[in-house]
Order: structure tokens, then sequence, then C-alpha cells
């Protein structure tokens, strides 16, 4: 009982610092990982089993994928393009630049691809003299539901996938349908709430004309770098797509294609290691500890219980409650911490009924996806794109986001639930 009212301590001052302080949230969650082994709530050896070792190997694959990628000056290319192709209608850039992001987001690192769109934004609007606030809400909004179709998508996806032993056409069959139809459905909520605060005429002729004269492919700074990538990364997506048939984890795929990628374009790799967030690894190894200590001292199981009592084990039940609740504690706490703790109490849930409980997967990885455009705070993408907008004059307000955001949260929530009960639950 003692080791239970410890761990659940830990836990709430761990979390409590995680959510109040982004600065420390690595340290917090390592911190509170090691606390755990030095009171001796769970031993050594034991933590290391619950480390999540597929899942942080993807992570590190496409991170060294995005930062050499980048190198080739293949998200200046893609922005200029999309640029041109909106022929100074600012609307038309609106939901282009907001379907590129969600297009990146669905086969790079999300954090990495928002951090180079969203700079690259801002230095068009400034050119184009319209404000960039519109256009990074909804980067972050269609990144983080453009990254809910695949498995490598979002953090929030390869935590879930790794977990429940899921594959990339798992997600590519679940879950791409619903992220296209939300696409479509964001689309058409940004063109009715912007198309009074854009007007082509606002555009003056001389700078149309000057957007017409840019010839994008000089943003391709490295060409034999640009199609290595392309090639690399393509093949890479294909293995992906069929891992679950030639057995193969994601992880070693995504890391083959990495190292293979660095080894044919850049005689330097100390550079791009130093360039991978190991913060997030290493917040992702304290949250895999802190879950661990739960579950080996009855915490979760108490948690499934008590979820089980309150939905008599119905599955309908379990399922909106799990997309609910994921959702709304996503809008306001970072998402990944959640997903921590969701994990062991689904994976318990499971043995408890005895059967396959795939559907309350596929809940909490919509919940936690639509739930992180609720607020700035939703998760880390949100963040460093709201961090570049604050470095460079133009803050997004934390109650504008929320004004132009939730309401949309609410009504993807109301189609995700939608799209589960006719797919799943009939």
């Amino acid at each position: 009982m003692i080791k239970l009212i410890l761990s659940l301590i830990i836990l709430i001052i761990t979390y409590f610092l995680i959510f109040t302080n982004r600065r420390i949230r690595t340290t917090s969650a390592f911190f509170g990982a090691i606390l755990a082994i030095i009171l001796g709530l769970i031993t050594f050896d034991k933590a290391i089993t619950y480390i999540d070792f597929n899942k942080l190997g993807i992570i590190i694959g496409m991170m060294i994928f995005t930062i050499i990628a980048k190198e080739s000056g293949i998200f200046q290319y893609l922005a200029l393009k999309t640029t041109k192709y909106s022929k100074g209608n600012p609307l038309i850039l609106l939901i282009s630049l907001s379907l590129l992001a969600g297009f990146l987001s669905s086969i790079l690192d999300e954090i990495t691809s928002l951090l180079f769109l969203a700079n690259i934004t801002l230095a068009i609007t400034h050119i184009l003299e319209i404000s960039p606030l519109p256009f990074l809400i909804s980067e972050i909004i269609f990144a983080n539901i453009g990254g809910l179709a695949t498995y490598i998508g979002t953090p929030a996806n390869i935590m879930i996938g790794s977990a429940a032993k899921l594959n990339f056409y798992d997600f590519i069959y679940h879950t791409t349908p619903i992220s296209i139809i939300l696409i479509l459905f964001n689309v058409f909520y940004f063109v009715i709430l912007f198309k009074n605060t854009f007007k082509k005429s606002d555009m003056r002729n001389d700078i149309i004309l000057h957007l017409n004269k840019i010839d994008e492919r000089k943003a391709i700074t490295n060409l034999p770098l640009f199609k290595n990538s392309l090639l690399i990364l393509g093949v890479t997506i294909i293995a992906s797509f069929f891992s679950h048939l030639i057995n193969l984890d994601l992880a070693i795929i995504y890391l083959v294609g990495a190292i293979i990628l660095l080894f044919i374009s850049h005689d330097k790799p100390d550079e791009i290691y130093a360039q991978i967030d190991w913060r997030i690894i290493f917040f992702l190894i304290g949250l895999n500890v802190l879950a661990g200590t739960l579950e080996e001292n009855g915490l979760i199981e108490m948690a499934s219980s008590k979820l089980l009592n309150l939905t008599n084990g119905g599955i309908n039940l379990l399922s909106f409650t799990i997309l609910g609740v994921s959702a709304f504690t996503s809008s306001f706490f970072d998402n990944l911490p959640i997903i921590a703790l969701a994990i062991p109490v689904i994976e318990n849930i499971s043995r408890h009924l005895g059967y396959s409980v795939t559907v309350l997967w596929w809940a909490l990885a919509l919940g936690t996806n639509i739930g992180a455009n609720g607020t700035l705070i939703g998760t880390a993408s949100n963040l460093i794109v709201a961090d570049i907008a604050e470095k460079n004059k133009q803050p997004i307000p934390f109650w504008y986001f929320i004004k132009v955001a939730f309401p949309l949260v609410i009504l993807n929530l109301i189609i995700a639930s939608i799209y589960i009960y006719l797919r799943y639950l009939i």
C-alpha cells in the first residue's frame, strides 16, 4: 500500500511539473522515473522492460530523415510552389499551405516539418503584407489531422501503434479515411471562417508580379540530396506498408533507411546526430518508466477496473469514453503524457474482457490527435509554432487560437464519433 501511495505521489508531482512548465518537462519525466527506481517502486531491470525501443527507433529514424532532407531545400521548394499556385489569392494560399502541412506531417517528422513551414509562412506573409496568424493556426490544425493518417504521422500514433502491435497498413486502413474526411471538413470550415478576412483585391499587383517571377527550383540547394531523400523515403514507406508481410519492425525499417541516407549523402554524421531532438526521446523514456511503475504497483489495475465498472464493460460506452476523455484532456494538457497513462489502462481492459479491443486504440488515436488542436498547449508542435511566431514579433494570442480551433475540435469529435460508431460498433 505504501508503494502504491508513493507511486501516486510521484505521478502527481511529475505531471504537475510537466503541465505547468514546458521547459523542464523532459527533466521532470526523467527525474520522476529515476526517483521511482531509487525509492524501490520499480527495479532498474524491470524499468528497462517498459521502455518501448520500437517507438524510439521509429522517431529517431524519422528525425534523421527529416533533418537530412531539409538540407536539400525541399521545404522551401514545396512552400514556394504552393505560394505560386495561389496566384495571389490569400484564401487559396491558406488552404494550400495547410494541406501541405497535413501532407508533410503524414510522411515526415511533424515537429521538424512545422518548424520549417512556420518560418517560411512568416516570410511569405511578410512579403504579401498579410497577417500570418490564420496561416499558422491552420497549419497547426492540419498537421495534427494529417498526421493522424499514418503510423508515423505523429508521436501519438507511434506510441499507440507500437504499444498495440499495429502495423503501417492498419493505420492506412483505419485512420487514413477519417483523416481525409476531417481534412475536407476543415477546409470547408476555414473557407467559411476566413472568406471575408482575405480578398484578392488586397494584393498589390507588383507583389503578385514579383511572386510569379520566383523560380522555386532555385530553392533546391542540393539536387542529388533532394533526389536521394525522395527515393529512399519512398522505398522506406513502401517497405513500411508491407512490414507485417516481411516480418520487420518499423523501427528497423526506418533506422536502416535513415542510416543509408546518412551514409550516401552526409560526410559529417555528428552534425545530424546533434540536431536530433533528444529531449523527446528522454521524455518518452521517462514516461514509459513512470507508466511501468504505476502498473507494477497496482494503480493501472485500479484505474482500468474503475473504468470497466463505470461502463459495465460495454465496448460502445468504453469507446466513446476514451474518445471524449482523451480529446478533452489532450486539449488542455500535452497529449503524450495522456497517452502514456492511457496505453496500460487499455491493455489491462483488454485482459479483463478477454478479447481484442482494437476499437479502443482507434478511439485513443482519434481523441488525442483531434484534441491536440484545442489549445496551443495540446502538443509540442503547437508550442514550437507559437514560439517561432513570438520570436518574429507575430505572437499567436492564446484565446484567439481557442476561438478558432476549439469549435473545430468539437465538430471533428462529433464526426469521429459517428465514424467510430458506423465502422466499429454497429
